[in-house]
């Protein structure tokens, strides 16, 4: 893994570029210019498209990252106070530093549906206030944001959070993260390591299994997108929102981050045991497991019924 993609030098000082923060760059960028390119085939403003996309850009950064800080407040809060007397020894700098850890975003811990959240309010908003149809937004903005996605999830691979469970012995596509990564810090503070140890264990890589999830969905939707767009409006963003519920939810019994929680933990060996997970670890339910469902099942629900109701005035 690669957490810090290259170093600037300014003076006598090294600046290090993470990967993870020019990785959701480009995604964003991607992204933003897929929409702006659908959105000029469509008729509408491509200016306003691109002033929508970078407060949908912005919202979706503070809301994912503020749903992460509140699931892991506590840890936060440690941090910044520090434990026992070694806050004591800090300088200055260092507590600076740990007390804006909540802030360091280019480090790791985003929370998609937090992020999903606050866009999908700002362009709701943005749309009623231009007289825009809030689906048709949503068309446009569909594969975006699954080729986005992908392409974050690969910096989540390079900074070595959201990792996997530990892998079957003899796994060959698993993945080990370093001293740097998120994945081995996270494990250290449990003592999941030996002490000697410089590498994590070979891991379940979660985050290529999301990007590849994400890229299949983005190519579905390009497939489908024109006979989506000649039936009903919004049907490309649900068929995203039942498609990635399906997906995280699947990639979710995978995960073995500690960022993660748990509604309610079942015991399901058997399912470990297939999947070849460790068999002390839950697989069933975190929240996001739990939020999954209900946007997977909620989006068929609402593709089904305005199936129906197309089908009837058809018939009518």
């Amino acid at each position: 893994m690669k957490p810090i993609l290259l170093s600037l030098h300014f003076g006598g000082r090294e600046v290090g570029l993470h990967t993870y923060g020019i990785l959701i760059g480009v995604g964003c960028a991607v992204a933003i210019a897929l929409a702006f390119r659908d959105a000029r085939r469509r008729g509408l403003d491509g200016g306003k498209i691109l002033d929508l996309s970078f407060w949908m850009l912005v919202a979706g950064l503070v809301g994912s990252r503020v749903f992460y800080v509140a699931l892991n407040a506590g840890a936060f809060a440690r941090t910044c106070f520090g434990e026992g007397d070694d806050s004591q020894a800090r300088g200055l700098g260092a507590l600076f530093a740990d007390c804006t850890r909540a802030l360091q975003i280019w480090e790791g811990g985003l929370i998609f549906y937090g992020g999903l959240l606050a866009a999908a309010l700002t362009a709701y908003l943005f749309a009623r206030r231009q007289g825009w149809s809030f689906w048709t937004l949503g068309d446009i903005y569909a594969p975006s944001l699954a080729v986005g996605h992908a392409l974050g999830r690969l910096g989540c691979y390079a900074a070595g959070c959201c990792f996997g469970k530990a892998c079957a012995a003899g796994a060959r596509w698993c993945a080990t993260f370093g001293a740097d990564s998120v994945a081995y810090e996270e494990l250290r503070a449990v003592s999941a390591l030996p002490a000697t140890a410089t590498v994590t264990p070979p891991l379940h890589p979660t985050q290529l299994y999301e990007a590849a999830g994400e890229l299949a969905i983005f190519a579905v939707l390009l497939a489908v997108r024109r006979r989506a767009i000649a039936r009903q409006p919004g049907t490309l963003i649900l068929l995203y929102a039942a498609f990635y519920g399906l997906l995280r939810f699947t990639v979710e019994l995978f995960r073995g981050d500690f960022a993660r929680r748990y509604l309610v933990q079942l015991d399901t060996p058997g399912l470990a045991r297939w999947l070849g997970l460790p068999a002390g670890e839950p697989a069933l339910l975190s929240t996001g497991q739990a939020v999954s469902v209900l946007i997977a099942v909620g989006a068929a629900v609402v593709l089904v019924v305005r199936a129906r109701r197309e089908r009837a005035d058809r018939d009518a």
